[in-house]
């Protein structure tokens, strides 16, 4: 399976542009107001209720603090089916599934579960923090494209055709913050998104040699921690222009 998108529902009930995407394996993508891009979600929320329709279908709500994703399952989705039909919401669920773009705002849109098992709520909190910041660096790009223009395609699709202006943006980051005061409170204080910077200058602290730690090495452990690759290079520039590190050969990064 190809890498899976994060979004939150509020952000997935404004999602209308689905175009091929030049893979016979995955042969349509979804994009969303933010800029996520692929065929494949990953969310978790609180399965709220299951409703059996034409015949062997059934159909899922399961709601974050955004909004509520809504699951069709079939003959296809057998193991789905039977997790579905054996749940007793509200219960905490993790789910993999494609999406079914509908150009109509009224269906918006339908996710085909591949994956769905029950979680406690550590983990859907846990899936909140890091959707969270996934989001919130899409949005933090889209701001700097706004501005200054970008050459990436998919972002630029984002923005024309969702309109997509500094008060939407505003909006969206809202709605993050909405979500992340759901996230329940542990001992120690509350969990909290994870800080691009901090992240990153652990991980070179961590991670260095003599010539410090290549970019693309940093790329995936940071991603582990919820960190995009865009937020990474934009942290990492920063950094560098606040004299934390520097770059001791091209592609490379060092603490100061």
């Amino acid at each position: 399976m190809t890498a899976l998108t994060r979004v939150f529902a509020g952000e997935l009930s404004g999602t209308t542009l689905q175009q091929p995407s030049g893979s016979k394996q995955f042969p349509q993508r979804m994009i969303t107001p933010t800029g996520a891009c692929g065929p494949y979600l990953f969310l978790a929320g609180a399965l709220t209720r299951v409703e059996k329709v034409q015949g062997e279908v059934l159909l899922a709500w399961v709601a974050d603090p955004t909004g509520t994703f809504k699951l069709s399952a079939g003959k296809q989705e057998e193991e789905v089916v039977e997790v579905l039909e054996q749940a007793e919401p509200p219960v905490f669920v993790l789910v993999t599934g494609e999406a079914q773009v509908s150009r109509s705002p009224k269906k918006g849109v339908i996710i085909r579960p591949l994956t769905i098992r029950t979680v406690d709520r550590v983990t859907r909190d846990s899936w909140i923090i890091v959707t969270a910041g996934q989001t919130l660096a899409r949005l933090e790009i889209l701001e700097k494209a706004i501005r200054n223009g970008s050459e990436d395609q998919v972002i630029r699709q984002a923005i024309n055709h969702y309109h997509v202006d500094t008060s939407q943006i505003r909006s969206l980051v809202v709605m993050v913050e909405g979500a992340l005061s759901k996230v329940e409170r542990v001992p120690g204080g509350a969990i909290k998104a994870p800080d691009p910077r901090e992240v990153l200058l652990d991980l070179i602290q961590t991670h260095s040699g003599p010539k410090g730690v290549s970019i693309s090495e940093l790329l995936p452990l940071a991603a582990r921690k919820g960190i995009r690759e865009e937020q990474v290079i934009i942290t990492i520039r920063q950094l560098v222009e606040e004299d934390e590190c520097y770059q001791p050969a091209a592609g490379a990064v060092k603490l100061l």
